[in-house]
């Protein structure tokens, strides 16, 4: 008898321990999902972008939380059997309980009399397991808002995600510099103070893409990294140690060309897909043009994606990205090439080139009519021709001269536009003033008259010292690269060129 009322006693505890756990897991479910929506929603106007994997860690300890506690509210056994026989059996079940391994008569008569009530006692209808269909309720509603407010897109979510991406790959390009710290460490045999000179700017690189908080500024961050280690290679005397760097720099060029081949072949992917694709694809199509435009700072393709997403996503939005895209392509295209002929391989192919094709031009492009003496001597190194009206023959070793008139270009030294700063040049009118007769000393005539011809398309113009006009050409040409798309590196290339011309 003692271990059949044991066991319904235990039956009755199991029971009460459903309930319990039942009530305190809504409980407990319900708050966690408000803190959930609480969340979700703050992550609408803020960007977090582990919004969802807080909120979901948050229900799940909630889950966890309602079934602890209604576990450790379960009764004891001894209570377990009073809440029995407060089912209107006068204690009879508990006493029983009690005298459990006594054999006396009054314990024995007890425990028969106890026995009667629990093979006649239905646990399930005394103990019904009761829901509060209301908090329940409460609680699908708040699940439902929260499903909502995690699928709706805003500003927010967005730089949220950006962000972390940009996190995600600056920790990329930290591990990269730590891993060229470890190496100058393993390396005692480097100048001590240019190794402490180099790590402190790798610290500070480091530090530099820790703050970086968009695509821009991360990519901006790389660029000037790769450049200090660049000129850290010329500017230390440890030939070891610039040999590190500048691997080290081409490494990190390498790395962040492949980064934006890998996002415009994303991208493409994307716009081609969008095409036909459903919403979810044309706004998958816009996040990568974005974020290619902000990695390269190619403003004509983000103004393009904004456009193509403002439009909701039209025909012909679609077509204007798609154009963007092909030119950003492109210009990736013509920076890669034009990095790859300036290497110290190319450079010197192209002089070679330069030295075997001078000769043959110099000697001919001095043919035509004309009045007026050209000439061009010397050993040139580089490719070069003189071109002129008349008639003319040429030395083989860049040397010509001919009866008419003509102009020169080339190099002595293979430099493309260098020119002897002391020769006269024509400009165009309105470059020095808007009068029809101009006076002046250059190239010691007293006046210049504009004249017309019927027998040609021809412009007037003045004849003035080089030097007096290539300063105003080479501010033009900074304001109008400054102004334009074209990659940083590219604009360098460029600003180079019109540097030589002096």
């Amino acid at each position: 008898m003692d271990s059949k009322i044991r066991q319904f006693v235990y039956r009755v505890r199991s029971r009460i321990r459903e309930q319990l756990v039942i009530d305190n897991l809504i409980k407990a479910v319900g708050i966690g999902m408000l803190v959930a929506l609480i969340i979700s929603l703050i992550a609408l106007m803020i960007p977090f972008y582990y919004a969802i994997v807080f909120a979901t860690t948050i229900l799940m300890l909630a889950f966890l939380l309602g079934i602890i506690w209604g576990v450790r509210k379960t009764p004891n056994p001894m209570q377990s059997a009073l809440l029995a026989d407060s089912k209107g059996h006068k204690e009879k079940i508990s006493t029983a309980f009690y005298l459990s391994g006594k054999e006396d008569a009054f314990s024995m008569l007890q425990k028969k009399d106890a026995m009667r009530i629990v093979e006649q006692f239905q646990i399930r209808k005394e103990f019904p397991i009761r829901v509060e269909w209301k908090r329940v309720a409460g609680m699908l509603i708040l699940t439902l808002v929260f499903v909502i407010t995690s699928l709706i897109e805003t500003p927010a979510k967005r730089e949220a995600l950006v962000k972390h991406d940009v996190k995600q790959e600056a920790k990329e390009e930290i591990a990269r510099l730590e891993k060229v710290e470890k190496e100058l460490e393993k390396n005692p045999e480097l100048a001590k103070n240019e190794v402490a000179e180099v790590k402190e700017q790798l610290e500070n690189a480091k530090k530099e893409l820790k703050e970086a908080e968009s695509y821009e500024e991360l990519s901006k961050a790389k660029e000037r990294i790769n450049k200090k280690m660049e000129m850290a290679s010329k500017d230390v005397k440890d030939q070891t140690l610039a040999e590190m760097m500048k691997k080290a720099a081409q490494e990190g060029e390498k790395l962040a060309k492949e980064k934006e081949q890998e996002l415009a072949k994303k991208a493409k992917e994307a716009l081609e897909k969008a095409a036909d694709g459903n919403e979810k694809d044309k706004e998958k199509a816009y996040e990568e043009l974005k974020k290619l435009a902000e990695m390269t700072g190619d403003e004509q393709l983000a103004q393009a994606a904004e456009t193509y997403k403002n439009a909701t996503y039209s025909d012909n939005a679609y077509a204007n990205a798609s154009n963007a895209l092909s030119q950003t392509t492109q210009k990736m295209q013509n920076s890669d090439y034009a990095q790859n002929n300036n290497s110290p391989k190319n450079q010197s192919n192209n002089q070679n080139s330069g030295q075997n094709n001078n000769t043959g031009n110099q000697n001919q492009n001095n043919q035509g009519q004309g009045n007026g003496n050209q000439s061009q001597s010397g050993n040139n190194q580089g490719k070069g021709s003189v071109q002129g009206q008349g008639n003319g023959s040429g030395g083989g070793n860049g040397s010509g001269n001919g009866n008419g008139g003509g102009w020169n270009y080339g190099g002595r030294n293979g430099g493309e536009g260098e020119r002897n700063t002391n020769e006269d040049i024509t400009i165009p009118d309105g470059e020095v003033g808007n009068d029809d007769n101009l006076t002046g000393k250059a190239n010691g005539n007293d006046s210049s008259t504009k004249s017309k011809s019927n027998q040609s398309q021809t412009w007037s113009g003045n004849k003035v010292g080089y030097n007096e006009v290539s300063g105003k050409y080479k501010e033009k040409a900074y304001k109008k690269v400054n102004g334009s798309n074209y990659p940083s590196d590219m604009k360098e290339r460029i600003k180079n060129y019109f540097d030589g011309l002096n």
